[in-house]
Order: C-alpha cells, then sequence, then structure tokens
C-alpha cells in the first residue's frame, strides 16, 4: 500500500495560478464538532497618552483626580473591546 501526502497551503484568490483550482476545507474539533474560523475583527486602537499629571507631593486635587479617572475609564474601554474582539475570534470563553 502506497501513502500519498497532500498539502494544503492559504493562498488568497487574487493569487492563484490558472494551473490551480479552489477546494473547500472544513475544519473540526477533537469532539467532531465544526471549527469556525472567525473573520479578522477590525484593529483595536491602542489606548491614548495618559494625560493626567499630579503634582509633586501633597494631596492631588479635583481636577487631578479627575484626570486620572478618565484616563482610567479609556483604558477600560480599549480593554473591553479588545475582550470582546477575542471573545468573537473564540480566542477567550464567553
Amino acid at each position: 500500500m502506497t501513502n500519498t501526502t497532500e498539502q494544503a497551503v492559504v493562498v488568497s484568490q487574487t493569487n492563484l495560478r490558472s494551473n490551480q483550482s479552489v477546494v473547500q476545507l472544513a475544519l473540526f474539533k477533537a469532539d467532531g464538532t465544526p471549527h469556525i474560523v472567525p473573520e479578522r475583527s477590525a484593529a483595536q486602537t491602542d489606548v491614548g497618552a495618559v494625560t493626567s499629571v499630579v503634582a509633586a507631593g501633597g494631596t492631588p486635587t479635583k481636577a487631578e483626580y479627575d484626570a486620572l479617572r478618565v484616563d482610567a475609564l479609556a483604558t477600560r474601554t480599549v480593554l473591553n473591546a479588545l475582550l470582546a474582539k477575542m471573545r468573537t475570534a473564540n480566542q477567550l470563553a464567553p
């Protein structure tokens, strides 16, 4: 008995040569359920630059506290968006 080896290479549709054909491929998990490959999510923006500044020594002012709070909320927003994208891509449990 002769064993044959087949190779799969991912090539974009625009890069197919005239002698190549498209084959549909299905992926399955070890338990037999289909493995869904999600579409790529849009890029996630980086957390912006820190805008809060604390004066040397002393108790922070209300303005300094408010600026720090805005920075923390911006970081939370970016982190939550990234986590949502990872859940959609099945990289994290829902």
